[in-house]
C-alpha cells in the first residue's frame, strides 16, 4: 500500500512545524501543495521568528510579505539570530506590534536610541510571558518592564549605566522570575530599584562578576525590601573584600528562602575571611533549607607566611569538619592549587 507523508496525522505536522523557525518553514512548505497550505494557514500553527541584520532597507525587511495578518498575529516567539548583536526586532515591532496577539517571548538587544521606542511598544504587547533585553540601563525602560502586567519571567543583561536610576516608583511587578546581569552598579542602585518594585518574585538570579562590594554595597546588608515569595536565589559574584556583615539581612529580606546558590570568586585572599565565613556568613547561610555555595579565592604565595598559613589550616579543619558535625547533611570539600606566583583555595559546602 502507497502512503505519502500528507498521510501522518495533523497533530504530528503541527508538532514538527514547532520545531523550525518561521522563515524556514514558510520557504520551506509555503506553495507546496493544497494539504500544507491548509496547514499553514492553520490556527494552530504557531511562529517562532528570529530576524537579524541584512544589507537591506530595514523597513522593507521589517515588512517583508511573509507578515501577512495572519502570520502576525500567530507568532509566540521573536529573537534575535545571533544573540548578543542587534537586529531588525526594533522595526518589526514598531511596524506589527499592534498584530502580535500572542507573542509571549521576547528578546532583543537594544540600542540607546531604541528605548524609547521599546517603552511604548511594551504595553501594547498584551501576551508578553517572558522578556530578555542587553542593553544600558535606563529608568524609562525599567519603569516600563515593570509596569507591563503579563511578564512573568525578566531577563536583563546590562552594559555599564551612563545615567544614575533613581529609587522612588509606585509601580508594582508581576514578575515571579528576574535574571539580572550587570556589569557596574556599585551602589545597587539598578538591582534594589527592580526588588523593592517585586513583592511576587519567586526565584532571583544574579550574576556581576566584574563588581567588587564593600560594607555599604552589599544589596543583603541593609532591609530595604521584603520578598515574601521568593524561594530560590542563585548569585554570582566577583568580590575585592570580605564584608562579614555581607548577607545580614538575607532572611529578614526573604523570609522564606529555601534554596540558595553562591559562586563567588574573592579576589584576594585575607587573613578574616575564613573568620567571616565560619562565624559571620554561616549562621545565615545554615538557616536555608538547600545551599549549594562554592568561592575561589586566590593570594600571591609570597605574602603566605607561617602565621597566615596557620589559620588557614585551622579553618581548613574547621570546615572539613562540619562534614561530620551534621551527619551528612553539610558536605564540604576543600581544594587547593598552585600556580606560578599564586595559591588558589576553592571550597564548596553542599547543604541538602
Amino acid at each position: 500500500m502507497k502512503t505519502s507523508i500528507e498521510h501522518l496525522p495533523v497533530e504530528l505536522w503541527i508538532s514538527i512545524f514547532s520545531y523550525l523557525e518561521a522563515h524556514d518553514l514558510l520557504q520551506a512548505f509555503t506553495n507546496l501543495n493544497h494539504y500544507f497550505n491548509q496547514l499553514i494557514a492553520s490556527d494552530y500553527l504557531l511562529f517562532h521568528v528570529r530576524l537579524g541584520k541584512t544589507n537591506h532597507n530595514p523597513l522593507e525587511y521589517a515588512i517583508h510579505t511573509y507578515w501577512s495578518n495572519s502570520i502576525l498575529n500567530r507568532i509566540v516567539s521573536l529573537q534575535p539570530i545571533n544573540q548578543h548583536k542587534t537586529s531588525h526586532i526594533p522595526e518589526f515591532l514598531r511596524w506589527h506590534c499592534t498584530k502580535l496577539n500572542q507573542l509571549k517571548f521576547l528578546k532583543m538587544k537594544l540600542r540607546g536610541r531604541e528605548i524609547p521606542t521599546i517603552c511604548n511598544i511594551l504595553p501594547q504587547l498584551h501576551s508578553l510571558h517572558h522578556i530578555s533585553i542587553e542593553c544600558v540601563p535606563k529608568q524609562m525602560l525599567l519603569k516600563t518592564i515593570l509596569g507591563v502586567d503579563t511578564i512573568r519571567i525578566c531577563q536583563l543583561n546590562f552594559l555599564p549605566a551612563v545615567t544614575s536610576i533613581i529609587y522612588e516608583s509606585s509601580q508594582m511587578s508581576n514578575i515571579e522570575n528576574l535574571y539580572i546581569k550587570y556589569r557596574d552598579d556599585t551602589n545597587n542602585s539598578i538591582l534594589n530599584f527592580l526588588l523593592n518594585h517585586m513583592p511576587k518574585l519567586k526565584k532571583l538570579e544574579i550574576n556581576s562578576p566584574e563588581s567588587y562590594f564593600d560594607s555599604r554595597d552589599s544589596p543583603f546588608a541593609k532591609p530595604l525590601f521584603i520578598l515574601l515569595e521568593l524561594r530560590t536565589i542563585k548569585i554570582h559574584w566577583s568580590l575585592m573584600y570580605c564584608d562579614p556583615k555581607f548577607f545580614e539581612s538575607l532572611h529578614q529580606l526573604m523570609p522564606n528562602l529555601q534554596c540558595f546558590y553562591l559562586d563567588i570568586i574573592y579576589n584576594y585572599l585575607t587573613e578574616d575571611f575564613f573568620n567571616n565565613l565560619v562565624c559571620h556568613w554561616w549562621p545565615t547561610i545554615e538557616k536555608i533549607q538547600q545551599a549549594n555555595i562554592f568561592i575561589k579565592c586566590r593570594r600571591p604565595q609570597i605574602t603566605i607566611d607561617n602565621n597566615m598559613q596557620m589559620n588557614v589550616d585551622k579553618f581548613q579543619s574547621t570546615l572539613i569538619a562540619m562534614n561530620d558535625k551534621y551527619n551528612g547533611i553539610v558536605k564540604v570539600i576543600w581544594m587547593e592549587k598552585v600556580f606560578v606566583g599564586y595559591r588558589i583555595i576553592e571550597i564548596s559546602i553542599c547543604k541538602s
